[in-house]
This record gives C-alpha cells, sequence and structure tokens, in this order.
C-alpha cells in the first residue's frame, strides 16, 4: 500500500501521472513508450501467461515480440529451471510459473528489468534459482534491475541502492 506497484505502472504507461516527467532508458513515458518498452522486460506481481499455451508455445509467443530473443539460452534456461516443453501454463507450480516469466524477461534481453514482487510466496529452492538467474544476466548483460519488494533484508545482499516508500513518496535511500 506504499505505491511500489502504482510507481512500476507509471514507468510502463499503465497509468498517466498527474504531473512531473518519466524517462526510460532516455525514452520519455508515454510519449517514446514503445521505444522504452523494447528494452525492457518485466515480471508483474500477477503472471501475465496464457494458460492454454503449453511451455514451448508461450516461449514461441513471446519471442515473437522480441526480435533479440536469444534462442539458446532460453533452452539452456528452460532445461536448467526443469520446465517441460509440452506442459501447459495452467498446469504450472507458482514456482515453475515464476520460472517462466523469469526466462521470458531474460531471453529477450533487455537493459532494464522491472520486477514487481517477483519472489512472492516462492520457496526457498525457487527463489535461489530466480535470483541466480537474475543475478547471472545482470552481470554478464550490465543490465539495470529495478525490483518492488517489502522483503528488503532479501534485496540488501544483491541491490547497489534500495529506496523505501511510504505513502507513494521516496522516504529512505540505502
Amino acid at each position: 500500500g506504499c505505491g511500489k506497484t502504482t510507481t512500476i505502472k507509471l514507468l510502463l504507461g499503465l497509468l498517466r501521472p498527474n504531473a512531473g516527467k518519466i524517462t526510460i532508458l532516455g525514452n520519455e513515458v508515454p510519449g517514446a513508450l514503445p521505444a522504452a518498452l523494447a528494452r525492457t522486460g518485466v515480471i508483474p506481481d500477477r503472471p501475465h501467461l496464457h494458460r492454454y499455451l503449453t511451455v514451448s508455445e508461450s516461449m514461441q509467443l513471446h519471442r515473437a515480440f522480441h526480435p533479440g530473443w536469444d534462442a539458446r539460452w532460453a533452452a539452456e534456461l528452460q532445461e536448467q529451471f526443469r520446465l517441460r516443453p509440452d506442459q501447459k501454463v495452467s498446469r504450472l507450480s507458482k514456482g515453475e510459473t515464476a520460472k517462466l516469466m523469469v526466462l521470458q524477461a531474460l531471453c529477450q534481453k533487455p537493459d532494464l528489468l522491472v520486477l514487481d514482487e517477483p519472489m512472492d510466496g516462492l520457496d526457498p529452492v525457487v527463489r535461489r534459482d530466480v535470483l541466480a538467474a537474475l543475478l547471472e544476466y545482470v552481470s554478464s548483460h550490465g543490465a539495470t534491475v529495478l525490483v518492488s519488494s517489502h522483503l528488503v533484508h532479501e534485496l540488501e545482499r544483491f541491490c547497489d541502492w534500495i529506496g523505501v516508500m511510504d505513502r507513494g513518496r521516496l522516504v529512505v535511500e540505502l
């Protein structure tokens, strides 16, 4: 309730600001939103996958929108995350769904990753796998990651900067 998800919606052009200016990767939002989003990977707080597709079909659909898609790495992550290509998205566990969303966000090779509560409700093993994939991507590609989370203690281990919000305002920077 402090404004984390609303801030992300503003950044992604899902809400319009009442005042001020938003710039992502040098692109003003909402004016140049398509250019900004083309370089942004998003993992929302609620899964956005088509439940009637298989894992493979979901990856193919996502790939169609991202010309920089890394098919080799997607296959590696699919194997590493133990995601069966023929399994329906509707039959995935919460952890498997999170892994598929991370795979799709990373394999489009974004310059910015926007993650809204990416570890919420995941068991420790899945958290470790997801965090390892994210850290590997950031270290090898130099991407920026914006993470919205109430689990500050978990983020402190790998974040360069942490901001704490209250009622839509940044109140503390660490």
